[in-house]
């Protein structure tokens, strides 16, 4: 179950990652500029709509098929687990929200407030996952990369530079950084136990 759980959290990631960079490669101009927008404008563009929609799709996907590989009865791994379900539904629901929210006001906010939502968790969750794994090699470095996203996405929110784009991009590769780690660092703990388990 573990290392299933390991491979689901990394194709959400790859998943993620890869189509999210094919969006930009396809249109550059969309967020790779001096006054930015966020990358929800790849959903609502016609000719990376479909890479935007795998991306978010695919990575909800693969979280909560990685949450329901990690065992249930186990208490260790519940907070993990619902950890990645809730992960899964930040990404439909901004999924969701994208696709509407240029219509009118009401859905505009409803897809800022999702999106703010996603860039507070994103950094909490990997300070708790930093926690959970006692600081291990690399994982500070990957905290401080969620957390610089955090305070880009504040300087955003104030107004006083517009770098959304950037936020979602360091809060995003830190946390899934470290959400692959500690997937993978559950499951290689759960492999060690059953191997020294006397028979």
């Amino acid at each position: 179950m573990g290392s299933r759980a390991s491979r689901y959290a990394t194709l959400s990631q790859i998943s993620l990652a890869a189509f999210s960079a094919l969006c930009v490669a396809m249109h550059p101009g969309l967020v790779l500029k001096w006054n930015e927008g966020g990358f929800s404008n790849y959903g609502i563009h016609i000719k990376t709509v479909i890479p935007y929609s795998l991306a978010f799709g695919l990575c909800a996907f693969f979280a909560f098929r990685a949450a329901s590989s990690l065992s249930k009865e186990d208490p260790s791994v519940r907070a993990l687990r619902h950890l990645l379900g809730a992960y899964g539904v930040l990404m439909l629901f901004t999924l969701a929200s994208t696709y509407p929210y240029k219509l009118n006001t009401p859905l505009k906010d409803i897809h800022t407030a999702v999106g703010i939502v996603t860039l507070l968790f994103e950094p909490i969750s990997s300070a708790w996952m930093y926690a959970s794994r006692r600081g291990l090699k690399w994982d500070g470095f990957l905290l401080a990369t969620a957390l610089v996203g955090l305070i880009l996405a504040v300087v955003d929110l104030a107004g006083i530079l517009h770098v959304l784009f950037l936020a979602q991009v360091f809060t995003g590769v830190g946390f899934g950084f470290l959400l692959v780690r500690t997937v993978s660092g559950v499951s290689t703990s759960k492999a060690s136990k059953a191997k020294s388990t006397p028979w």
